[in-house]
């Protein structure tokens, strides 16, 4: 009997409570046509929705469904201004105002007070401006000014839309512009060039590609690939293949015939670059001296040797010079590069007289004429067969 009462008191009690929460609360079990309370609960006017837990706390764990129609996770409770409809937002401190329907948001401290929907917004202290909608910005103080943009990193400025962004301190300004790297020391990596992609990591370009054009160290590459500075290739493989030639327009060509890799090392490379430069000397000082005025004139008194013709030679090449009627003996001694007498013509004739040399390596060589055992004069000739 005892036990039936008490449970009687108790189902009046749960009765009279249930009724007050009825007189006094602006929630239901049963909403508009089609539902009941085993798939409704909602409020009566435009207040939010809660959902809480530990609820006693003086800042309990709380998600809501505003008024407006958007669904709020609290970072720290009521600290969202939720002016939008449709919408998913988790963290605290966020602004969205009305034309930002359909927009989901995450972080801390994101605006999008003056944006447009549908954007996704992710990190904190974001920014998108002027309507903009169809946006996404990952990342700290990114800011979106047009539609259909997207940034990913710190401080990307984005202006034009279809332009994008992905680093540090960058902006994009061009139209349906995309720059990735890193600014410096706050100065932003900017893209201007319309229609492009730049990448860098500092306040200028390292490379940009526009259309069908990429450009090294240049915000305006006129070729397929355009470089400012110095190309380098490193740790290549020997072998037998066509050389690339330049041409006076500056393009880069397969050369038609084949060359051979003969150096092994650096060392060897080196030698044959020394060489060639003593070649390019001689041969210079040879220029020079094909030159200057010939005296063929048999009224002096003195010898002379003349430069041999022509020079550089192939096959053959003449030698010249002029004998006093007064001197007894004299040659022409022929010298290679080191300095070895390689051959020696004795000159019988008085006057002015020549020698054919023939038959001679290619080489840089040096030729002399003695009279009387009197070294007169020397000359270099270069012979290439």
């Amino acid at each position: 009997m005892k036990k039936s009462l008490f449970n009687a008191k108790n189902l009046l009690a749960a009765a009279m409570i249930f009724s007050t929460g009825l007189v006094n609360a602006q929630w239901l079990t049963t909403g508009n046509s089609g539902t009941s309370n085993l798939n409704y609960v909602g409020t009566t006017g435009v207040a939010p929705l809660f959902l809480r837990v530990n609820g006693s706390s003086s800042n309990p764990g709380q998600a809501s469904l505003t008024g407006s129609g958007s669904f709020v996770v609290d970072g720290a409770n009521n600290s969202n201004t939720i002016n939008s409809k449709g919408s998913l937002i988790a963290g605290l401190g966020h602004v969205l105002g009305t034309s930002a329907e359909s927009s989901m948001v995450a972080g801390w401290e994101n605006n999008l007070s003056a944006s447009g929907g549908a954007n996704l917004v992710v990190g904190q202290q974001n920014t998108v401006l002027n309507g903009a909608g169809k946006s996404v910005a990952l990342g700290w103080k990114n800011i979106i000014r047009n539609a259909n943009q997207f940034a990913i990193g710190v401080g990307i400025d984005l202006t034009n839309f279809y332009s994008g962004g992905f680093g540090v301190d960058l902006a994009a300004t061009g139209d349906r512009s995309f720059v990735i790297g890193s600014g410096t020391g706050g100065v932003k990596l900017t893209n201007n060039v319309p229609r492009s992609i730049m990448f860098g990591m500092s306040p200028a370009s390292t490379m940009l590609i526009v259309d069908q054009s990429v450009g090294v160290r240049t915000n305006a590459p006129t070729a397929n690939f355009h470089t400012v500075g110095t190309v380098r290739h490193q740790g290549l493989p020997s072998g037998t293949g066509r050389a690339l030639v330049v041409d006076n327009d500056g393009n880069v060509m397969v050369a038609t015939s084949i060359i051979t890799r003969q150096a092994n090392n650096e060392a060897d490379l080196q030698t044959q670059i020394d060489e060639l430069k003593n070649e390019i000397k001689e041969l210079k000082e040879l220029l020079k001296q094909n030159k200057m005025s010939v005296d063929l004139s048999s009224s002096s008194n003195e010898p002379k040797l003349f430069q041999n013709a022509p020079n550089p030679a192939k096959g053959e090449t003449v030698i010249k010079y002029y004998l006093p009627n007064n001197s007894r003996e004299a040659a022409i001694g022929i010298y290679n590069i080191s300095g070895q007498l390689i051959k020696t013509i004795s000159l019988k004739d008085k006057g002015n007289g020549s020698i054919t040399l023939s038959g001679i390596q290619s080489g840089s060589y040096v030729y002399n004429l003695t009279v009387d055992g009197k070294n007169i004069e020397s000359k270099k000739m270069l012979i290439q067969n």
